[in-house]
């Protein structure tokens, strides 16, 4: 009799070991239908979004367009432009888009034309980092950086000081594509960089500054004569519109400050980053693209791309 009963009892046992196997393959098989099902459903959202950023795009082209034939040569936060696009529902959720000025900032790919140094260029980042408290000698490293060379300037840095980084690299010696390429810059650490990405940008050289739209430091740095007190007043707390240099120049004269060289200093913008904020089925996604406003006979173009804040 126990044979028998003891046979029963491993029948049981297997059933029940059968029974949770079967529960746990359903409860996997359940779980990579639901995931391949959500990831399937991001990428169809994602893709979604890219088809939206292309719109936007195309609706800030629209924007640059008018804004030119209505005012041409001036860009300022007053003109239209810098209202955006409101939050507005569409398929499957809502869309915001606003369009981001790039003329005040410092181009970094300013500080070198042809292969080599521009002086006054470079004069201005050093006054910029003395604004902004930092090194004004990450000028140096920042020039070896993006000039052709692999020969480091006085408290410059080349591929020499690169390799001694774990892990090792390399000078780019080429323009900066972003201006987050900084953040392997000799002498540039995540406190330097905080203090320096709202005042900085990387553009296809040469960009003119916008007086209009340039935060207080990099007016600070357009000549040694300018301080802070006298920036805020020029910046009027981003609600300047002046609509020609000379403007800038004669409240430059009323306050003391004779400026006889502006070089690449104007009140026009020629690059914008659009930015799109999309919401689809409560998935976040954030698209950006930098404009390039059309010179001469050529129109206004996208020239970069980036899936996510620029």
């Amino acid at each position: 009799m126990i044979a028998p009963r003891r046979a029963r009892g491993v029948a049981l046992v297997t059933a029940l070991l059968a029974v949770a196997l079967a529960v746990v393959l359903l409860a996997i098989l359940l779980d990579a239908i639901e995931t391949g099902a959500a990831r399937s459903a991001t990428v169809a959202r994602g893709l979604q979004a890219d088809a939206y950023a292309r719109g936007l795009e195309r609706w800030a082209l629209e924007i640059l367009r008018r804004d030119a034939a209505f005012d041409e040569g001036r860009d300022s936060y007053a003109e239209g432009w810098a209202a955006g696009l409101p939050p507005t529902p569409v398929a499957g959720g809502v869309i915001t888009g606003r369009l981001l000025d790039q003329g005040g900032c410092f181009n970094v790919n300013n500080l070198v034309a042809g292969g080599a140094e521009v002086g006054y260029q470079r004069a201005r980042f050093e006054r910029l980092l003395s604004a902004l408290k930092l090194d004004p000698a990450i000028a140096a490293a920042v020039v070896d950086w993006i000039d052709p060379d692999g020969v480091p300037g006085p408290r410059g840095a080349e591929d020499a000081v690169y390799a001694m980084r774990d892990p090792p690299y390399r000078a780019a010696n080429r323009p900066m594509a972003h201006a987050s390429e900084l953040r392997a810059v000799a002498g540039i650490d995540d406190e330097a960089w905080r203090r320096l990405a709202p005042h900085v940008c990387a553009l296809p050289p040469p960009t003119p500054l916008n007086v209009n739209t340039a935060t207080v430091p990099v007016l600070m740095a357009l000549d040694p004569r300018i301080d802070e007190a006298l920036a805020r007043r020029l910046a009027r707390d981003g609600r300047a519109d002046r609509r020609s240099i000379e403007d800038f120049r004669r409240e430059l004269d009323g306050a003391g400050v004779v400026l006889p060289d502006l070089t690449a200093v104007g009140v026009a913008t020629t690059h914008f980053v659009a930015v799109v904020e999309i919401e689809l089925d409560g998935i976040p996604f954030t698209r950006s693209a930098l404009l390039e406003r059309g010179r001469g006979p050529q129109p206004d173009r996208v020239v970069g791309r980036a899936g996510g804040p620029w």
